[in-house]
């Protein structure tokens, strides 16, 4: 990520990502969570999206890339802590800049769902 880690623009490239914005939902109301229970969270809501429900497949595409790609840009940003061992994800803070956004982001998804 460009910038600091709590910056508009890393907070803006953080939420260009759906699978992001779907993680940071889940995460705004529960400050703790498993990165597989956070992947079946974000699979529902792209299942919402969708015309076809999600394959098994993509299901696992969706945990291999929370977890390669998307936690790791959130945990340089400094907005969680993945624990490896348990590979539970942790809330460290939510910027308040990052929830402003999300309000916005969480309409714009509401209604393409």
């Amino acid at each position: 990520m460009d910038g600091e880690p709590n910056s508009l623009g890393t907070l803006l490239q953080i939420l260009a990502e759906p699978r992001r914005r779907y993680a940071l939902y889940h995460l705004r109301r529960h400050d703790e969570t498993t990165v597989t229970r956070l992947a079946d969270n974000v699979a529902g809501w792209m299942d919402a999206v969708q015309s076809e429900p999600l394959s098994a497949q993509a299901h696992v595409q969706i945990y291999t890339e929370l977890h390669h790609t998307d936690i790791p840009k959130l945990t340089a940003a400094k907005i969680v802590r993945l624990h490896e061992d348990d590979e539970r994800v942790e809330v460290i803070r939510f910027p308040e800049m990052l929830s402003n956004l999300l309000d916005v982001t969480l309409e714009y998804d509401d209604e393409a769902s």
